[in-house]
């Protein structure tokens, strides 16, 4: 039996539904608007975010309302005013859209949003609820997004820019723009997106490395609007070493504009941006001569300017496929380089450095289920030195050096990287295969020591004229070369229920000049979700990941071996006069040996919990024990002062025998107080707009060797076990970034870590091979640490009220103009470095300068 009220409501619908429709409106003066949200194939995306916002006054009243889709991939948005509003829909993967003008009437309206696949989309994303998104590989877990405050707050000096990037992503982070590794940092004007990302260990992943900063670029959209800044610092806003009584002249100017926007609406969009920088400093001098001591300011100045553009263009091809084009062209030049520290006035020499970039960049799906994503760079590079003085050298060990530097040659080359992925989804499975082809071309006629070199072991050693050593290379130093190496993978992220994915993989690595064909790289990840919020991740993978043959040691085996160059040797040789290279024909010889590609195995193991969508922990663990490493092995060491062979000196080959164990922990936290709806105008003190985050590592790292020709003074890999150079027992840093105020815009950041590790020296030839690395016995390498470092550095803006005043202007407000001072190193704290581990130097353990004074730069920004 129906309920009473049953029947009432029934009848009441009915009675409503013939009613005609102008007495319908008379009844009903509110509205229903229906979104559904779709990606290009038309399939519908469940749980995109949309937002409805009104953009005129009868509907500006309503507050902005934000939903989630269904399953159905529509949300329904009910009691508005009826008007003119905005909506604006995201989803992980897509780009976002926006329809900027709807007008709602009264009753129900639809309206369908298409999300394009991202140009630059590092996989295809299906949709997925809260738990799956946690157990997704490539989701933000165990990084860092840098906000759009911090990107904002970045130094315009691209050398400044990638140490501030350091701080935040650890030493030795590898940056990637727009997928590519090895490019110059783009204007800040021109990043749409920055992202460090720790433990990939996806088959796609070259580099063994644990820490990766993603820096994604797009070019200007909409109207055509531009950028320009103006920043400068002379020697008034520095402070002084403490080690010198006075500070030389100093001065830092840089510039820069940015323009783009549309060329055509919806179809093509561009940016251009030119950066230049013009400064010179003078450096202080620490050397140690028979007169005694001295820490002076050298009158000479090292001056440095560099110009830099960067143009990007994109073009929909379809509607579907969108092609990206990005040229950058870098020129500096640097003059009076080589001078201070240890080396004397007459050391100088100017370098000149130059490199032109073009990408290609086509991205979309192929059809529902298949996404391409190619591209390619090609850069073409020439650079080169000149020596102020053209003179011998004397080098007295950790103390002083005078004489010409000896720099000479260019070196022209050419650098092409070409990648392809296609990813394929189907069922549970997310496939992805791709190939990565690295090709260098390099003409080079590089020169140093050409004209000779003497060494001392000590100041008195320097007065009695009795040197350790003269070197010198003589011959041609011209050099032709090619190499490449080529990767290719395939992946899939299987799930097989929700919560949980796994991502088994290999990958496979080859290059020119090695005999190795056994590269083969199984990787294997899981990714956990255990709970249904998704605010819990856990991961852990392990795999095998190969290093390359650097150019540079090919470079060096081909200059000097005994054809091409030679490198003569003279022990405790006469002075100064060494005699003619006829009467001293031993040289050093420098060959390939048995050459492995470096192999590292490594295992990791982490947890993400994010407590709330503003705040969020991470903590992770990585193992890495590289072997196959290059080092330095001697085929003709003297033995009681005889060498098998006495028509040559040393004969070093690079074999990759040696070792690195290293364990780290990361610990990250992230708090984003940021809530205000777009929208909404700032108020005078907004508590929300504040974003606080930081972190904690640990590194130990453990090897016996130096580099690729490095000999052990022993002999034996087993003396040389000690610390590796990234060796780190803690490294703190936190970052704030604050818009509470109106129109002012703070940022903090500071570090600390332990000091640098540094290897202790004899400073004589105590196996008299003539090569000055001896150690005392039972020291390992890099057993020294440098004192603690620790930096503050600020940043305060202040955006000028423009039409109206607002900090955060509406979207039509075109032209805006802020303020800006920046301070490295707030504190001045004395952050010591040049640490000798020469045993017969007078600055033995001692520090001889500091890392970074304080510097205060003011400038100013203006978009139009």
């Amino acid at each position: 039996m129906s309920h009473p009220w049953s029947v009432v409501a029934v009848t009441a619908l009915l009675a409503i539904g013939g009613l005609p429709t102008d007495v319908l409106a008379q009844t009903s003066p509110r509205t229903n608007l229906v979104v559904t949200v779709v990606d290009p194939s038309g399939a519908v995306l469940p749980e995109a975010s949309v937002t409805v916002v009104g953009v005129e006054d009868d509907t500006k009243a309503t507050a902005p309302r934000a939903a989630k889709t269904t399953s159905s991939g529509a949300v329904t948005f009910s009691g508005l005013a009826p008007g003119r509003y905005s909506i604006h829909a995201e989803f992980p993967g897509f780009e976002p859209g926006t329809v900027p003008d709807v007008r709602v009437a009264r009753g129900d309206n639809k309206q369908t949003i298409v999300l394009r696949i991202e140009n630059v989309a590092e996989s295809v994303t299906v949709a997925r609820d809260s738990r799956s998104a946690g157990a997704d590989r490539a989701a933000n877990a165990f990084g860092l997004t840098v906000n759009q405050e911090q990107i904002a707050a970045l130094s315009d000096d691209p050398t400044v820019m990638a140490s501030q990037i350091d701080d935040v992503a650890g030493p030795g982070a590898i940056i990637r723009v727009d997928g590519f590794e090895g490019q110059q940092l783009p204007p800040k004007a021109q990043i749409k997106s920055m992202h460090v990302t720790r433990d990939q260990f996806a088959a796609e992943t070259e580099q063994p490395g644990s820490t990766f900063v993603d820096v994604i670029t797009q070019p200007g959209i909409g109207p055509i609007r531009g950028t320009g800044n103006l920043s400068f610092r002379d020697a008034s806003m520095s402070a002084k070493s403490p080690f010198t009584s006075t500070k030389g002249p100093e001065q830092n100017v840089g510039y820069g504009f940015n323009v783009g926007g549309a060329v055509i609406k919806q179809k093509s969009n561009f940016s251009l941006a030119v950066n230049g920088q013009s400064q010179y400093i003078t450096p202080n001098l620490t050397v140690a001569t028979p007169d005694g001591a001295r820490f002076d300011v050298l009158g000479q100045r090292q001056r440095f300017e560099n110009v830099n553009i960067n143009g990007l263009w994109d073009y929909a091809l379809t509607r579907d496929q969108t092609f990206r084009f990005g040229y950058s062209q870098n020129n500096g030049r640097r003059h009076n380089q080589g001078i201070g520290a240890y080396d004397l006035p007459e050391r100088a020499f100017t370098s000149d450095n130059n490199a032109y970039t073009f990408r290609a960049l086509e991205a979309g799906p192929l059809g529902r289920r298949v996404f391409i994503n190619s591209r390619m760079t090609m850069t073409w590079r020439d650079f080169g030195n000149s020596s102020e003085v053209e003179a011998p050298t004397i080098v007295v060990q950790d103390a002083f050096t005078s004489g010409g530097a000896q720099q000479s040659g260019r070196v022209h080359g050419r650098n092409m990287t070409a990648a392809s992925d296609v990813d394929y989804i189907r069922g549970r499975h997310s496939w992805r295969a791709g190939v990565q082809l690295y090709a260098d071309w390099y003409r080079a006629n590089l020169n140093n020591n050409y004209l000779g070199t003497y060494f001392f072991s000590s100041l008195e050693t320097f007065e009695a004229g009795t040197p350790l050593l003269y070197t010198r290379s003589v011959g041609d130093p011209g050099l032709d070369f090619f190499h490449a190496r080529l990767g290719a993978y395939v992946q899939d992220d299987f799930r097989p229920w929700k919560g949980l994915t796994l991502s088994p993989g290999i990958r496979y690595s080859y290059q020119t000049r090695v005999d190795d064909l056994s590269a083969f790289e199984p990787r294997m990840g899981v990714t956990w979700a255990p709970t249904k919020s998704g605010k819990t991740t856990l991961r852990a993978s392990g795999g095998v990941f190969h290093g390359w043959l650097d150019p540079g040691i090919w470079w060096q085996t081909v200059r000097f071996d005994g054809e091409h160059q030679r490198e003569l040797i003279i022990t405790n040789p006469p002075y100064p006069n060494p005699g003619s290279a006829d009467a001293a024909p031993l040289a050093n010889i420098y060959r390939l040996g048995h050459f492995l590609l470096n192999k590292n195995v490594r295992y990791s193991a982490g947890v993400d919990q994010k407590f709330s969508p503003r705040v969020g922990v991470n903590v992770l663990y990585n193992y890495y024990h590289q072997d196959q490493l290059p080092r330095g092995l001697n085929a003709n060491p003297p033995v009681d002062g005889v060498r098998p062979d006495p028509n040559s000196a040393n004969v070093i080959s690079t074999v990759t025998d040696a070792e690195i164990i290293r364990h780290e922990l990361f610990a990250n936290f992230n708090v984003n107080f940021a809530a205000a709806p777009p929208a909404a105008k700032q108020a005078t003190f907004n508590w929300r707009r504040l974003a606080l985050n930081g972190g904690y590592s640990f590194i130990r790292a453990h090897r016996n060797a130096i580099g690729p020709f490095d000999v052990p003074p022993s002999g034996t890999l087993a003396t040389e076990w000690g610390n590796g150079p990234a060796d780190n027992p803690y490294r703190v840093n936190l970052a704030l970034t604050s818009s509470q105020i109106a129109n002012v815009a703070i940022a903090l950041s500071g570090n600390t870590s332990a000091g640098n590790v540094y290897t202790e020296l004899t400073g004589l030839d105590d196996n008299q091979d003539g090569l000055l690395n001896d150690r005392p016995p039972g020291v390992g390498i890099w057993t020294l640490r440098g004192t603690q470092v620790w930096n503050l550095n600020g940043r305060v803006t202040y955006n000028i009220p423009i039409a109206g005043g607002s900090a955060r202007p509406a979207p039509a407000q075109r032209y805006k103009a802020s303020l800006f001072v920046s301070v490295n190193n707030m504190t001045n704290h004395a952050n010591l470095t040049g640490f000798s581990g020469v045993m017969t130097s007078p600055f033995f353990r001692r520090a001889t300068a500091v890392q970074n004074p304080r510097k205060v730069d003011v400038g100013m920004n203006v978009s139009f």
